[in-house]
């Protein structure tokens, strides 16, 4: 292709420009040889008419010597259009009578009109005696009259009749030149552009994607032929290509991708990732005791059993990655929607259950095992050969460990995955046999030491000793199992208040911590108003604690709900406040009772108390509640006190209690005080 490109549509109008132009051209040119042919005739023709009027009454005025008839015959030539000068002359030669225009000279003009009329420029005729003068007929000369034509006026004006005829032409041909751009650009060459920009954008992995657009106006001609044809061609050959690369691209047996195409998917994925800052696993499958299937029962027995595997892996994938096989009984699965270590561990669980489940191929049932190896893109390899292999080790290290095993490349990741997923299922097993208990943990009037509330915290007792919230809460937020344990919650926090009605005639507000995963349950708030109806509790004795992450996941629908919880008179408290850095400018618009100042900030009392006053002039300016949480020694205590700080509560006062230590230690006593009063 020529680097200079030139446009077909600019090409187009030239010629037919200069067609149109040399034609009109053409056209004028005969033209003016035929207005300057039939110019000469009219001349002639008018030359002769004029002698013929003019020849008797000149030969009159001769005959009589009459000067003024001659005059006046000469003033009539002189005004017939055209003539420059007439002349009579008497037989002897001398001039009787001369009358003459003046004139412009012009060389141009003058050269122009020598060559067109130069022979008609003058003309004349002899004079004879009047004709039957005295009965005689006598040809007798008695003169002669010359008659001058101004050619170069002639010219002029035929010329100028010319310039507008050359004009009218010119501009008929630009009209047609227009006119013909428009149709030829519009039928002809805007098409093929069309056309030329449909192949510029023709893929070359998927010809037949990309099929030339077709014109109803060029359905039956050669355009629409080419188009046709051209359309045909590219369906074709991506048929053909398809084919190819499939058989380029695809295992033939199980129609999963080989190790070529798999290579070139984690490639592009690589580069998603490194562009996203995103994780995703690969898993290196190899499936347990395979060649005892080909050994007994048959190679055609085993092939059914690969192709089963591969429909297994490929439904328990779904959208979150691509299943391949390498070769053998060896598949990898690329799963770029698991990004973390616990992921992947849930994710190998799910289809090791799946791959576990019996296979009955023919009349022989087989029970299917596997070994995993798990590697990590960044942190195991930035390569796609680098994954494959990190996995491959990962896989052999779990076959070490028997059949039905899964490793990560780095065997830490291996063990905090298997410990989280024992958690996980015990979680399940501990809800299932109500193995959690609450503990409470008082809230105190600052300024005179009463008891004026409580917190409830959740445990788990398990197998004679309490397991630290800090082992198992995280587990239960990752996995949603903290949506109905957050429920339990609530519902013992309103058993327990129901059973202090009963049992003290007595009770104290208790405070439950609500997750964030807890929060956007749609159910949440439906839940608690159920369980205040179901075991008949004052809603303003049920505080809501919101950490103020949940509140700006989504601070529209924070509100929402937490309106909704204060308008049924619960009480709402923001926990940890201050530690998200970003909810003061919405503080003014929840609708919330109580702000908790987190034990971070009062642990730097009194030293570091920036924050703590704010959080304490704010909440006072807002008319709300503030509890201290976190306080462990006397000079935090005395700080909060002159500040005006209202409620504290932390390990100075009392660590969280189980039921009964914070029945006997504070719900008795302080019945026992009111009935003493």
């Amino acid at each position: 292709m020529s680097a200079r490109f030139k446009s077909l549509t600019w090409k187009q109008s030239t010629l037919v420009v200069f067609s149109a132009l040399f034609f009109a051209i053409a056209i004028f040119l005969v033209e003016v040889a035929l207005v300057c042919f039939s110019a000469r005739q009219q001349l002639t023709a008018s030359q002769n008419e004029l002698l013929d009027s003019i020849e008797h009454p000149a030969a009159n005025a001769v005959w009589a010597l009459d000067d003024n008839l001659a005059s006046q015959t000469l003033e009539g030539v002189l005004k017939v259009d055209h003539v420059g000068s007439a002349i009579i002359k008497l037989d002897d030669g001398s001039i009787f009578v001369s009358m003459s225009h003046p004139s412009n000279r012009n060389v141009l003009v003058q050269r122009l009109s020598e060559k067109l009329f130069g022979d008609l420029k003058q003309m004349s005729r002899t004079l004879y005696r009047p004709s039957f003068f005295n009965g005689e007929n006598r040809q007798q000369i008695i003169g002669q009259i010359i008659v001058s034509y101004n050619t170069q006026e002639l010219t002029h004006t035929l010329f100028t009749q010319l310039r507008f005829s050359f004009l009218a032409t010119l501009a008929r041909a630009l009209l047609i030149t227009l006119v013909l751009s428009i149709l030829f650009h519009r039928f002809l060459t805007k098409p093929i552009a069309e056309i030329s920009e449909a192949i510029d954008k023709i893929d070359p992995e998927c010809p037949d994607e990309n099929l030339l657009p077709t014109s109803a106006a060029h359905q039956d001609d050669e355009l629409g032929l080419v188009t046709s044809k051209f359309n045909q061609i590219l369906s074709q050959f991506g048929q053909t290509q398809n084919k190819l690369r499939r058989m380029a691209t695809r295992d033939p047996l199980t129609s999963l991708p080989n190790r070529t195409l798999l290579l070139e998917t984690i490639a592009v994925t690589i580069q998603r990732a490194r562009v996203h800052k995103r994780q995703f696993t690969l898993l290196f499958i190899d499936l347990d005791r395979f060649k005892n299937v080909n050994d007994s029962l048959g190679h055609a027995v085993g092939d059914q059993f690969l192709a089963r595997v591969a429909r297994i892996l490929e439904r328990v994938v779904g959208d979150k990655g691509t299943v391949a096989r390498l070769g053998g009984d060896e598949f990898v699965i690329l799963a770029d929607e698991i990004q973390t270590p616990d992921q992947a561990a849930n994710f190998v669980d799910k289809i090791l259950i799946q791959l576990n489940v019996p296979l009955q191929l023919n009349e022989h049932t087989i029970h299917p095992s596997a070994s995993i190896g798990i590697s990590i893109y960044p942190d195991d390899g930035i390569t796609a050969e680098d994954l494959i292999r990190h996995a491959d080790i990962a896989m052999y290290s779990a076959k070490a460990e028997g059949s039905n095993q899964w490793a990560f490349f780095k065997q830490q990741m291996t063990e905090r995955a298997a410990v989280r997923l024992r958690t996980e299922a015990s979680l399940y097993d501990a809800l299932k046999n109500n193995e959690f208990v609450l503990h409470f943990q008082p809230k105190f009037d600052i300024e005179t030491g009463e008891i004026v509330s409580c917190e409830a915290l959740i445990r788990w007792q398990k197998e004679g000793r309490l397991i630290s919230p800090m082992s198992f809460i995280p587990v239960a937020e990752e996995t949603g199992i903290i949506i109905p344990l957050g429920r339990w919650v609530i519902e013992e926090a309103c058993k327990t208040l129901k059973k202090w009605q009963k049992d003290y005639n007595f009770t104290l507000p208790i405070a439950v911590n609500v997750a964030s995963q807890q929060f956007v349950d749609p159910s949440l708030v439906p839940d608690i108003k159920q369980l205040s109806l179901r075991y008949q509790i004052e809603p303003s004795l049920l505080e809501i604690e919101i950490t103020e992450t949940s509140l700006m996941n989504d601070i529209e629908l924070a509100i929402s709900k937490l309106e909704q919880l204060k308008s049924a008179g619960f009480g709402i408290a923001v926990d940890d406040f201050g530690t998200g850095y970003s909810s003061l400018s919405y503080l003014r618009h929840l609708p919330i009772t109580t702000l908790k100042i987190d034990r971070g900030f009062v642990a730097d009392l009194p030293h570091d108390s920036a924050i703590a006053s704010t959080i304490l002039l704010l909440g006072k300016q807002l008319d709300l509640n503030i509890v201290a949480e976190g306080i462990e020694n006397e000079q935090q205590l005395d700080w909060l006190k002159k500040m005006k700080c209202q409620i504290g509560q932390g390990f100075y006062y009392s660590q969280p209690l189980a039921l009964d230590d914070f029945e006997q230690r504070y719900i008795k006593s302080v019945t026992a005080s009111i009935s003493h009063i």
